[in-house]
């Protein structure tokens, strides 16, 4: 299974198999960003809609973006009877939205899809797109140790990675690494040095694995 490329993302299967396998549950991600209906909600690679829909619960106003036909797809069908919520096909390069449009972003296991100066430019427009005091928050393959340390690293990433994902792992494996060398991760010091210098002010660092970081962030 080849892993995260915006060209492999068309892939029926690729989406499929990411939504039944490396996804993970979002309730406690969710939880993170306590949302209500004062919010306007933006969700960077939506995937199927889950999150989006969580919050729609709450009586937010959702958006969603997504490179995928079927990730739109099973996003509209976690979305359906949901008013005003809205799904766009971009890529995060090219996706843009108008000043103080959001109270709430989210990018979860997609920002590893873009370059180190990609990844600067989108937190800036993100900077502009939330209103004062707007929250984003990051999930991804957010390194604790230097990225290009990853070599010297492998037997720590093989250590938690086997805790992490349990008796999966050997079935991700392949999947796992492919991302942490083939894709685009980041760690810890480059985020968060685009995060500051932004203008965020950077809420909570959590790490459960040594190649696994949300990023908490306020306007």
């Amino acid at each position: 299974m080849k892993g995260g490329t915006t060209t492999d993302w068309r892939e029926q299967e690729l989406a499929q198999w990411y939504n039944k396998n490396m996804r993970g549950s979002l309730e406690g991600y969710a939880s993170l960003f306590g949302f209500d209906k004062n919010d306007a909600v933006l969700d960077l690679g939506c995937g199927d809609g889950t999150l989006l829909a969580i919050a729609a619960q709450q009586g937010a106003r959702v958006t969603g973006v997504d490179i995928s036909d079927v990730q739109l797809a099973a996003s509209r069908q976690a979305l359906k009877g949901v008013k005003g919520a809205t799904l766009i096909k971009s890529t995060l390069q090219e996706v843009n939205f108008p000043e103080q449009s959001f109270t709430k972003v989210s990018i979860r296991k997609a920002i590893h899809h873009l370059t180190n100066d990609e990844k600067g430019l989108l937190i800036d427009k993100i900077y502009h797109w939330l209103k004062p005091g707007g929250i984003l928050i990051i999930e991804d393959m957010i390194l604790t140790f230097a990225l290009h340390r990853r070599d010297e690293n492998r037997a720590l990433v093989e250590k938690d990675a086997s805790i992490y994902y349990g008796s999966n792992w050997p079935d991700f494996r392949d999947a796992f690494f492919t991302t942490m060398y083939q894709e685009l991760p980041c760690d810890l010091a480059q985020l968060t040095h685009h995060l500051l210098f932004t203008g965020f002010h950077i809420l909570k660092i959590a790490s459960p694995a040594c190649f696994m970081s949300t990023v908490i962030a306020e306007k």
